[in-house]
């Protein structure tokens, strides 16, 4: 990796602590000037401080890349829970992380699967043809001439994620709460635990592959003897990721055709086997000519406990009905909202939920959804969302939301992108 990517604790703890000073001198600053301000330069000036804090947030992380830089970029999708201002900020460095050199991959070969890749392959491009969020990945052909996927785990990067959670958790202290942010930065720590030992990783695919049984969903097959904790090897799937594909413009019948069965896809998995496959980026999804579909990439895959699971359908099915009090009544029972709210903020809170209510029942209202007739459907959702930011103090965060929210948003983004027509109804919900 680069020679400038700090890599010790103490390398680390300093740039961390760097950036938190900057942020909380632009946060001092603002609450110090707020009591002498009017509501509308108020406004403006928190507005301001939320830029540069966004701004100074990000230049640190890019510093520190790794796993704070993937944690910070995994909240940033939590729309509801971070400023835009920072989403926006965090989002310019997704995926973005420096790539190891030829010498180094054959380090990474010979360290993890014990002898370089020219013995264990009968062919190895040095040349990385796609990114992974902690590592890469190398085409190869066994010796019986099969095309191989080898994904390699940037060096270093699994001794940074303890050390980290505790940078982030200072670096982004003067924005948020402690109760609103650990138990989202928890959450995302334990799945990068996972994400960073490669054999969890191929567990999850053989989960995948041996339950999610659907037509024309294509799941890799992993190849143990080429597999370690820091190198992961799986067949090749033909195709093209979905981002590329869509470069070729194709019918809208085809991205009808894609959006449906990666929506049932989902559907399915989540419950009929109670896990989701957590990483929504385009990328992860492999479109064949048949248009067939591939899933790759199961590091980050969270399991659902199913009393979680019905309640999520309860709420869901409330929003796809257009019943708000239901809908209200199931955050409660979820523990989502405190009872014991005075009656104002409850009202507040109640008129979140019911306007979130016919948001996401708006998927539900008709047989199909026309996301080219809508265009402004998500944009439409985000700004619900961050009416909830005044209110998430006042609210209890559950962990099992977070990377359940971000697959099915992620999701609709991707329908957004393909402009799709597709039915969100289904016997779950429906």
């Amino acid at each position: 990796m680069k020679a400038d990517l700090p890599t010790g604790k103490w390398q680390r703890s300093l740039a961390g602590g760097q950036t938190a000073a900057r942020l909380g001198a632009k946060m001092l600053g603002y609450y110090s000037k707020r009591p002498f301000l009017s509501p509308a330069k108020r406004l403006r000036a928190r507005q301001k401080a939320t830029l540069e804090s966004a701004q100074a947030l990000f230049q640190g992380l890019s510093l520190l890349k790794g796993t704070a830089l993937k944690m910070a970029q995994q909240l940033s999708l939590e729309t509801d829970l971070l400023p835009e201002e920072i989403c926006r900020e965090l989002a310019k460095a997704y995926h973005q992380v420096p790539p190891i050199n030829r010498a180094l991959v054959r380090q990474v070969v010979q360290a993890g699967l014990g002898r370089p890749p020219e013995e264990v392959f009968s062919r190895f491009e040095t040349a990385a043809f796609a990114a992974a969020s902690l590592g890469q990945v190398h085409q190869a052909t066994d010796v019986d001439g099969h095309l191989l996927a080898v994904k390699l785990q940037y060096p270093g990067i699994a001794k940074t994620i303890e050390s980290d959670l505790s940078l982030l958790s200072r670096m982004l202290g003067p924005l948020f709460p402690s109760e609103q942010l650990l138990p989202a930065l928890n959450e995302i720590a334990a799945r990068l635990r996972e994400e960073v030992n490669y054999l969890q990783e191929a567990q999850n695919l053989c989960h995948f592959a041996s339950h999610l049984k659907m037509d024309a969903v294509a799941i890799p097959r992993w190849q143990p003897a080429l597999s370690s904790r820091t190198v992961l090897t799986t067949t090749l799937l033909p195709g093209r990721p979905l981002d590329y594909w869509l470069k070729g413009n194709p019918p809208a019948s085809d991205r009808n055709h894609i959006a449906q069965r990666l929506n049932d896809m989902e559907v399915k998995a989540l419950y009929e086997l109670n896990i989701i496959h957590a990483d929504p980026n385009p990328g992860n999804f492999i479109i064949a000519d048949d248009l067939s579909v591939g899933l790759v990439d199961f590091g980050c895959v969270k399991r659902l406990a199913p009393a979680f699971v019905e309640q999520y359908r309860r709420l869901t099915l409330a929003a796809a009905h257009q019943e708000s009090d239901t809908h209200f009544q199931v955050m409660v029972h979820m523990g989502l909202i405190p009872r014991d709210l005075d009656y104002p903020l409850m009202e507040r809170i109640r008129e979140c939920s019911d306007a979130m209510c016919r948001w996401y029942g708006r998927f539900f209202a008709e047989p199909i959804f026309d996301f080219k007739a809508h265009p402004q459907v998500l944009a439409e959702g985000a700004a619900l969302m961050h009416r909830y930011q005044d209110l998430r103090s006042h609210m209890v965060v559950n962990p099992e939301f977070i990377f359940l929210d971000r697959t099915r948003y992620g999701l609709l983004r991707i329908f957004q992108m393909l402009g799709a027509r597709l039915s969100f109804r289904n016997h779950h919900e429906w």
